[in-house]
């Protein structure tokens, strides 16, 4: 036996779809998970036979001042994978990136390849020295220093990031008028009840017996605020703060996504963008010759926080039991039934990752047409409540005044 080979013991399912396992030689995880594949096996987990663990992304670290945002880490790994392309070592192109420039990028450039000349990984130099924690991205970039195929996996990291960035933006524009609209009548309601309101409250104060309920009730609320409008304004100013933070160190997507998870409809939306987002990291995992549950175990750890984070690891427990994957997505509720048909004619096929990368494509359709759905009712409802609140307020006070008047004259 050649001494570079080395002996995985392996689990994978055959096309009919019956489990099996054993041993197969290899260089490296890639060349074992090749060769199964060309005996007609899917593998869904693969380990060393000396029991050392394969490679894993590292934990989430710290976020430093050294930390690149999400846009900047994307623009780095393109640059980066693009200057791979044409066959420039990774030291070199590092030091391209980071020559003469002043911006995060280029410095992280230049202490990742400063770590790189000190023998480090480019994946563990991405971890410290820019602090890059994404698990998919390690997990690629780990698995190419052992296989060599770093351009295709740094390509591979930068698009699924993109993808990513995308589908922020697209529900980050498309609530932004909302969102503004509902700040601006927020605005309009607080000034009417404490700077308008209580003007009128001297001309009914010795009748307020005689105003009906919804006018008391409007007195009440502009009172209350008209009291404590300083630490309202205060407390305005301290959650602007305390959002600016949490954005700044990378928290406000998780907490947004909480929130979200509160309101049905919202839930919805959100479950099928993050499932669409996972399925495509699954399939290049797979493209990438990466074992289904090593896949999965990536893809759990670079879900959110919520129903998501937590029905994908259940699935990966469930595959690494045994279960079918297909079997395993039915279980947990996470995809629409057309989307597991697609994936069990993937394991049936012998092409779970090409067809899980085809039904991620089709559930980015329907994810484009639920969001644009939702802001087609999210946007006039709003205004229609926007318009409802200041009306009663102002129905409210009228009708106070009016009844007042009445009963004196």
């Amino acid at each position: 036996m050649d001494e570079t080979q080395k002996t995985f013991i392996y689990v994978a399912r055959d096309a009919t779809g019956a489990k099996q396992s054993g041993e197969v030689l290899g260089v490296d995880q890639t060349a074992a998970t090749r060769a199964l594949r060309a005996q007609g096996l899917f593998p869904i987990s693969l380990d060393l036979s000396d029991g050392t663990e394969t490679i894993t992304p590292k934990g989430r670290m710290r976020r430093s001042k050294n930390t690149l945002s999400p846009r900047q880490t994307t623009d780095f790994l393109v640059r980066l994978a693009k200057l791979s392309s044409r066959q420039i070592q990774s030291e070199r192109a590092l030091a391209i990136i980071g020559d003469g420039g002043d911006d995060p990028i280029s410095k992280a450039a230049i202490r990742i390849r400063d770590s790189l000349r000190e023998g480090q990984p480019l994946s563990q130099a991405l971890q410290e020295k820019a602090g890059i924690n994404d698990p998919v991205t390690l997990s690629l970039i780990g698995g190419a220093e052992v296989s060599g195929d770093m351009s295709s996996a740094l390509t591979t990291a930068a698009d699924i990031m993109q993808n990513r960035l995308d589908v922020r933006r697209r529900i980050v524009t498309g609530l932004t008028y909302p969102g503004i609209l509902l700040f601006v009548a927020i605005l309009s309601v607080g000034l009417i009840m404490v700077a308008i309101i209580p003007q009128f409250r001297p001309l009914v104060e010795d009748r307020m017996d005689l105003v009906p309920a919804m006018g008391r009730f409007v007195f009440g609320i502009s009172s209350f605020l008209a009291a404590l409008w300083p630490v309202i304004v205060l407390g305005t100013i301290l959650l602007g703060f305390a959002t600016y933070v949490a954005a700044r160190r990378g928290l406000l997507t998780g907490i947004l996504v909480r929130i979200g998870n509160c309101v049905p409809m919202v839930r919805n939306l959100l479950l099928r963008n993050q499932m669409m987002l996972l399925l495509h990291v699954l399939g290049a995992l797979l493209n990438r010759e990466i074992t289904l549950s090593g896949a999965l175990r990536v893809v759990s750890k670079s879900a959110p926080e919520g129903p998501v984070r937590r029905g994908m690891a259940v699935v990966s427990k469930d595959v690494e039991s045994g279960a079918a994957l297909s079997t395993a997505l039915r279980t947990s509720n996470l995809l629409p039934r057309e989307a597991i048909e697609m994936i069990r004619i993937g394991e049936e096929a012998g092409d779970l990752g090409g067809m899980i990368g085809r039904t991620s494509g089709d559930m980015r359709e329907a994810a484009d047409r639920d969001l644009e759905r939702f802001l087609l009712l999210f946007q006039p409802a709003l205004i229609v409540v926007v318009g409802l609140m200041i009306g009663v307020s102002l129905y409210a006070l009228f009708s106070a005044i009016v009844s007042v008047n009445a009963i004196s004259f």
